[in-house]
């Protein structure tokens, strides 16, 4: 069979690769890459996006099931990177936070998102130890896309 295509050579890591988490929305995915590839200088990385990104880890009490599921695979990938970095990312206009299935106020939904990171950055702690967990926002602008460090 003929080759369809043949990536560039990258070095093989899995151990010490950062853990990156983020909503799977197409309209931001080249942005994602290029901030983790040039902004954050991450040449690998494992990545866990889904609808929503870290909300994932939040809903415990909402949808246990999707919690359950998200926790397996971040304890999936720790085990498996061994990774003393996590990047949470969370971006404006995400569909997802604003479903009425979640009941938020649309004029609060940024400030939802960073809080709810913040609460998964908490239970990161509690479950996997010290390590770097760094949140980040992104906004679209025009075809651009722009990131802020939360604290």
């Amino acid at each position: 069979m003929a080759e369809l295509y043949r990536s560039k050579e990258f070095r093989k890591t899995a151990e010490g690769a950062a853990i990156v988490v983020h909503c799977s929305d197409p309209r931001f995915q080249p942005h994602f890459q290029d901030f983790l590839r040039a902004g954050l200088s991450l040449e690998h990385y494992a990545l866990i996006a889904v609808p929503g990104g870290p909300q994932l880890l939040t809903l415990l009490d909402f949808l246990p099931k999707f919690a359950w599921a998200g926790w397996r695979w971040m304890k999936f990938m720790m085990d498996l990177t061994r990774a003393q970095r996590v990047i949470l990312i969370v971006h404006d206009d995400c569909r997802w936070y604003m479903q009425r299935l979640f009941g938020h106020d649309s004029e609060k939904i940024h400030q939802r998102m960073v809080d709810d990171a913040r609460r998964v950055r908490a239970g990161l702690l509690e479950r996997f130890g010290d390590r770097s967990i760094e949140i980040y926002t992104a906004r679209l602008r025009d075809n651009c896309a722009s990131f802020d460090r939360v604290e």
